[in-house]
């Protein structure tokens, strides 16, 4: 299997290079002018004498870490005379920049495994890596720069955008669950005419499901982050930068807007309308168009008889 990254090996990363490079992305807030040399990144709990350590805490006791370079927040309390501590507004954030910028590289070569299976009318874009066992249908799309992991399937006249990553047991553009009945009394399935839209910088977890819509299309909006075990249903349209958590199911011809937040296991109910920046707490059903910018949460576990109480004061 073929990654879209791979560990730059033997590196070493000296902390003036860092403040420069955290100067540059402005995130740097000042240092203490202290000097050192970093071979990995390491979490709290597994560092060691050339591992960089980001904190969260404003008061964490350093003594207690190995690690000679700390990426800290603005309020960070705790001095040093050996560590070189670097202070910046937003040190998650900063972790991670660092962390690709001088510990990964991408891997640009075009890479199509020969386990795969691809129609002769697909067209692939440039530099894509398309790992064992992917299947993609006739006439389908891939733009430049995508990843497909082990075992994803993509059925007929999807389209794939630039840069989007979808991990291994995805399946995407499959007839959605839209059933009807005849004079008989018997089911038969509404027919599935259109296509999965996925835009660029789309990245799809693992065993995720995303029906093809019926007579219009199933768009994922550009830069949008979908977590393993997701159900995405048929006519679904979810817009920009929006994050979508694991097992949270949408049900078909629901409309997400831009920036929305989906926590995990919530649940949307067919038809709804989800207007732009909305966060959806976990667990939670919705059942009714949200209009405004706002948090919807679902009620915390109770015991049954504390749960019958908080009903009856809701209900009064």
């Amino acid at each position: 299997m073929i990654n879209k990254k791979k560990l730059i090996n033997n590196i070493k990363v000296n902390s003036n290079k860092i403040v420069e490079f955290l100067k540059k992305e402005k995130l740097y807030i000042k240092d203490n002018s202290i000097n050192n040399i970093s071979k990995n990144v390491a979490s709290l709990d597994n560092n060691n004498h050339f591992s960089i350590n980001w904190i969260k805490s404003s008061n964490y006791d350093i003594e207690s870490l190995n690690s000679n370079i700390l990426i800290v927040g603005e309020q960070f309390k705790p001095i040093s005379e050996d560590k070189s501590i670097i202070y910046t507004t937003n040190p998650r954030l900063a972790i991670v920049l660092i962390i690709n910028h001088f510990f990964l590289e991408d891997i640009n070569n075009k890479y199509i495994s020969n386990l795969s299976s691809i129609d002769n009318s697909v067209k692939i874009g440039k530099n894509c890596i398309l790992n064992e066992y992917v299947v993609i249908g006739e006439e389908s799309i891939i733009g430049d720069n995508v990843t497909i992991y082990p075992n994803v399937t993509i059925y007929p006249n999807s389209i794939i955008g630039d840069n989007v990553i979808i991990n291994s047991g995805t399946r995407v553009g499959q007839e959605g669950f839209g059933y009807i009945e005849n004079l008989d009394g018997k089911m038969i399935q509404f027919p599935h005419l259109g296509r999965v839209i996925i835009e660029d910088g789309v990245e799809i977890g693992a065993n995720v499901t995303i029906d093809r819509g019926a007579l219009s299309d199933t768009v994922i909006g550009e830069g949008t982050k979908i977590n393993n075990l997701t159900h995405i249903a048929h006519n679904v349209k979810i817009g920009k930068e929006c994050e979508i958590c694991s097992k949270v199911n949408i049900s078909g011809s629901v409309n997400i807007g831009n920036s929305v937040y989906i926590a995990p296991n919530a649940t949307i109910i067919d038809g709804v309308d989800i207007t732009d920046k909305v966060t959806i707490g976990i667990g939670a059903v919705v059942r009714k168009d949200i209009n405004r910018k706002t948090t919807i949460v679902a009620l915390e576990g109770f015991e049954k008889r504390e749960y019958i109480k908080i009903k009856r004061k809701l209900k009064g």
